[in-house]
């Protein structure tokens, strides 16, 4: 069968391992299944391993993202990398992302880049991990590796890109930001089906262009008890704690230093996981979230819920996804703090050797948490945001494919926030394009 997707699609199986952000499900139901050092093959050198890697050129019009009737053109030259080692003991997984826009909007030449790293070791009943992911980008993220709509990184899995980090959430019109994730892992195998983990992680958001956005960080810690039931069904119990900080608000806030908010969340999650079929697999994790902060007046001490849901499901050459998420963020630059509601869907399907498609679409609705200013004028309200996009790609030969691809996105901002940099309205964006894909390659081949 000839390859007739991007280098995104081949590194799609391993990307998925870049934990999320936030209160998230677990990340170390994994490690309970993990293959134990002495399970391992023969000993090779924790540097060999698989290079996937991939050029795109795409020609994109974007139809209202600089107002209603406005009409703009770009150029995008972008690129992919992947590598992943073929150690069990060692396991190291690398992906890169970036290209240049050229003429968006009249707005001259810009850049993004991505690129995500995740450094495992296995050593007996230890499992241990670190990971950093990194994003530069030009304006809010949508779909895709790159969060860039139109520049044909839409994988045949789904896969957390930016629109998933500290930079999603909220559309903002163009600003340059930068948004990165550390995180660090540890879990314990008690017996050969339990384990106790803990994580932990920190993220930044930083807007470079001044009144962009508000800068944001967020610190959170997980410990979490997981076992392993049978083949087919695990369960955990975690507890969670973040720390959220804004800084950038334009007024003198009682309680707290200028320009700065600060608030937490306490959490207590019971996550159960299930494999149906081979084919059909689905995971919930909820529980109580407590919502404090040193100014109650501004952000009010309430219980909250938190909910993770997902459906995955795989059948041959299609694939189809659904997830749900509804808790505490850090407020996607545009308020200090936010609560929100989330709903996704995506679906992938390779038709032949020479024919795919993807086509992926969210919903989000979030309001903020700062209740009220000084004076008691109302700040925070609701924003309801939708973006999607479906792709179709041709594979001309084994290494060249092309693909066409449409988005779009629309956000209803209420009238408290017009003043801010929010995206408000509908905006379209075509994208026509080709890639250039070798096979994977093993890194001695080089």
């Amino acid at each position: 069968m000839k390859r007739i997707s991007i280098s995104t699609m081949l590194l799609a199986a391993f990307v998925t391992s870049v934990p999320g952000f936030g209160q998230a499900t677990p990340t170390a139901q994994a490690g309970i299944t993990a293959t134990p050092a002495a399970a391992a093959g023969p000993r090779i050198s924790w540097l060999d391993g698989t290079v996937h890697y991939g050029l795109s050129a795409t020609e994109l019009l974007q139809f209202g993202y600089y107002g209603a009737n406005n009409v703009t053109s770009t150029t995008a030259l972008s690129g992919n990398v992947g590598y992943a080692n073929l150690s069990q003991t060692h396991p190291f997984m690398m992906l890169y992302s970036g290209g240049v826009l050229i003429g968006q909007g009249g707005q001259g030449t810009t850049t993004f880049q991505n690129i995500a790293l995740s450094q495992s070791l296995v050593k007996g009943r230890w499992i241990l991990g670190v990971n950093d992911s990194f994003s530069y980008l030009p304006q809010s993220p949508t779909a895709g590796v790159s969060g860039i709509a139109g520049v044909g990184q839409i994988g045949t899995v789904p896969i957390q890109g930016p629109s998933y980090g500290p930079t999603g959430g909220v559309l903002t019109y163009s600003g340059n930001r930068i948004g990165n994730t550390v995180g660090g892992d540890i879990e314990r195998l008690l017996t050969g089906r339990t384990s106790i983990s803990g994580q932990g992680s920190w993220s930044v958001l930083h807007f470079i262009d001044d009144n962009a956005g508000l800068d944001t960080t967020t610190t959170t810690g997980q410990v979490a008890l997981n076992h392993r039931f049978d083949l087919r069904n695990s369960a955990s119990l975690s507890g969670v704690y973040s720390t959220y900080n804004t800084t950038g608000l334009f007024q003198n806030l009682p309680g707290f230093p200028r320009n700065n908010v600060t608030y937490q969340t306490k959490g207590l999650n019971a996550t159960y996981q299930r494999m149906w079929t081979r084919s059909l697999s689905t995971n919930i994790s909820a529980g109580p979230q407590w919502i404090s902060s040193s100014a109650a007046q501004l952000v009010p001490n309430r219980l909250n819920a938190y909910v993770d849901a997902g459906l995955n499901y795989n059948r041959e050459l299609t694939n189809y996804g659904i997830h749900y998420n509804h808790g505490v963020n850090a407020g996607s630059g545009t308020f200090a703090g936010a609560e929100a509601d989330s709903i996704s869907a995506s679906v992938n399907h390779t038709f032949n050797r020479y024919w795919a498609a993807s086509a992926w679409v969210n919903y989000t609705r979030t309001t903020g948490l700062l209740v009220t200013a000084p004076g008691g004028v109302a700040t925070n309200g609701a924003v309801n945001t939708e973006y999607g996009t479906i792709q179709v790609t041709h594979g001309f030969t084994r290494t060249i494919s092309g693909y066409v691809s449409y988005s779009a996105q629309n956000q209803d901002v209420n009238s408290s926030l017009a003043s801010q940099n929010i995206f408000s309205g509908l905006s379209h964006t075509v994208g026509f394009g080709v890639s250039w894909t070798p096979r994977s390659t093993r890194l001695g081949d080089f």
